[in-house]
């Protein structure tokens, strides 16, 4: 459960009591007397143990986590308890958005924004900055969880200026702003016992006769998995457990088409069965699947906090080329494996040279042949749509200024320098660089890059954030300073809003069902303690109590 330490600290100084249990062991199992020696009386210090564990019960608060280890980012909630207690005297003195906001020390940094609704159907806006500290570390935190009466763009600007001016932020420190303005998607998948009880009989069935293998990490129990609000990669993981669950999901819609609660309920799932059973849903089904699967790639990518967006960019390059092979290539990998699924459950399949007729109005004429439908009116069009998004996204402009960005890359002994490349990058920052710091950039990049090609600590970099720090450690920062703010410009620029959409993950532990009626500032309060527990842990007591005696909305004052 815990080390002899973590006691020590829960419960205070060591009593006379015998120690056996938390430093050498206890071996006296078979001697009652010696354990009833141990317990002690009512003050003693296994009964002061016994009376903070029931302290942590009464709230039903669990005693485990998933990693108990003592580099876990939470050990569950005693021991972060356990921890807290005994360190509470040590702490520095800061708290956390000011500590942010020192850190970013009116240097520039990126906005990203993002909403979600809460358990209470509120929306929220969350507030992260992205900037680079003084040790060259690229840092995502977040500053504010804001309740916004509606989701215009005027409501949220003027939420983010009060929210600026609250923390003395101003937006000529702003370099960058990130949005995601994908909405709130919502989904159900009951009966889900059912399918795990199903899958279960299967499985034991296909290992007896030798279909399957046993061993370790195989044949682990499956069920439906929830497309998530604020993760695109959640709807890929639904879709194949779907897949992989077909048959169980089938056995459950037709139990309820026969003994459902109600006819509405029977009417859907005897719906579902129609379509699951149709060769149109198991095209859709693998062809989402195989698009989806290649952007999975791409979304965990984005996801890494330390992601710059020069590798960012590499990826997007090479899904593009990805989509366009599938384009061009794809069609017949893709009606093999829709055909094999539909052999495998019985599902009829279609004859690609048949006219088309739609499901919905089967007596009208469609005038083209599956394989026209299929291919080009469903496979190709929603390829040309998402290459037409990236392109939109990384058109000319932007791939200009990722060339120029390149040539600050550390790669390959900084092989992509090019001076011209980022004095052009440099133009684009009027308000950073102005004429006569330009001219003064001009002369420090020859300098730089020789400096940096001979020293062998830079050889084996391979991004701008490695490359960042690496300067500030080795003092190069200051020795060459345009340089290293030009490359502070390109690592605050915005590459995805994960940073944010991991806050409302957290809104969703701090405001559960159970606690539907917290307010929001204190909700704004806790989710900030839960998502930055670095700046949490340098916060001492006396920090606290002199903040709440400055608090003139208290009827009385604390007299410590």
């Amino acid at each position: 459960m815990m080390d002899g330490a973590a006691v020590e600290a829960a419960v205070g100084e060591k009593d006379a009591g015998n120690d056996a249990f938390v430093t050498k062991g206890f071996s006296g199992w078979n001697n009652k007397p010696r354990l009833d020696t141990h317990v002690g009386g009512v003050t003693s210090y296994h009964n002061a143990a016994v009376k903070r564990c029931n302290n942590l019960l009464k709230p039903r608060l669990a005693f485990r986590s998933h990693n108990e280890s003592e580099d876990s980012a939470n050990r569950g909630n005693f021991l972060e308890l356990v921890k807290l207690l005994a360190e509470q005297n040590e702490k520095i003195k800061r708290i956390i958005v000011n500590s942010i906001i020192e850190e970013i020390g009116g240097d520039v940094f990126c906005l990203l924004v993002d909403e979600s609704a809460d358990v209470s159907d509120k929306e929220q806006m969350a507030v992260v900055l992205r900037y680079v500290n003084n040790r060259g570390e690229l840092k995502e935190r977040l500053i504010g969880v804001v309740h916004v009466a509606e989701t215009t763009s005027t409501c949220l600007k003027s939420n983010i200026d009060a929210l600026f001016s609250k923390y003395k932020l101003s937006w000529k420190q702003v370099r960058g702003q990130g949005y995601d303005g994908a909405s709130n998607m919502r989904a159900s998948c009951k009966r889900k016992d059912m399918i795990r009880q199903s899958q279960q009989e299967r499985v034991k069935r296909a290992i007896g006769s030798g279909q399957i293998s046993t061993g370790t990490g195989l044949n682990q129990e499956q069920t439906l998995e929830r497309p998530g609000d604020t993760r695109w990669c959640s709807h890929y993981k639904t879709l194949k457990s779907l897949n992989s669950l077909f048959p169980y999901v089938i056995e459950v819609l037709q139990y309820v088409e026969k003994d459902g609660p109600n006819d509405k309920k029977r009417r859907q799932a005897r719906g579902l069965l129609d379509y699951l059973k149709d060769f149109d849903f198991v095209f859709h089904l693998h062809m989402m699947l195989m698009i989806l699967g290649h952007a999975n790639s791409l979304s965990l990518c984005l996801q890494r906090k330390d992601q710059d967006i020069l590798e960012a960019m590499s990826e997007v390059k090479l899904t593009k080329q990805k989509f366009q092979q599938i384009r061009d290539d794809g069609w017949e990998s893709l009606l093999q494996t829709i055909y094999s699924f539909c052999e495998e459950h019985s599902i009829p399949k279609l004859d690609m040279e048949e006219e088309y007729i739609d499901r919905h109005k089967p007596r009208k004429k469609s005038n083209r042949t599956n394989y026209q439908h299929y291919r080009w009116n469903c496979l190709n069009s929603v390829i040309d749509l998402l290459l037409i998004e990236f392109n939109d996204r990384f058109g000319q402009t932007n791939s200009s200024l990722l060339t120029y960005m390149a040539a600050l890359r550390p790669k390959d002994s900084f092989g992509d320098f090019k001076l011209e490349s980022i004095m052009e990058l440099a133009k684009l920052y009027p308000d950073d660089f102005d004429q006569e710091q330009l001219k003064d950039l001009a002369h420090e990049l020859p300098i730089y890059i020789d400096n940096i090609k001979a020293d062998e600590r830079f050889s084996n970099l391979n991004s701008i954030t490695a490359l960042a720090k690496l300067m500030v450690d080795t003092n190069k920062h200051q020795a060459f300073p345009l340089v290293y703010k030009l490359l502070k410009l390109v690592l605050v620029l915005p590459v995805a809003t994960t940073s944010v959409e991991r806050c409302f993950s957290a809104m969703k532990i701090v405001k559960t069902i159970l606690h539907n009626r917290i307010g929001n500032t204190f909700m704004n309060d806790c989710i900030i303690c839960f998502v930055e527990p670095a700046f949490v842990a340098t916060i001492s007591d006396n920090v606290v109590i002199d903040r709440f005696q400055k608090m003139k909305n208290r009827n009385r004052r604390m007299l410590l």
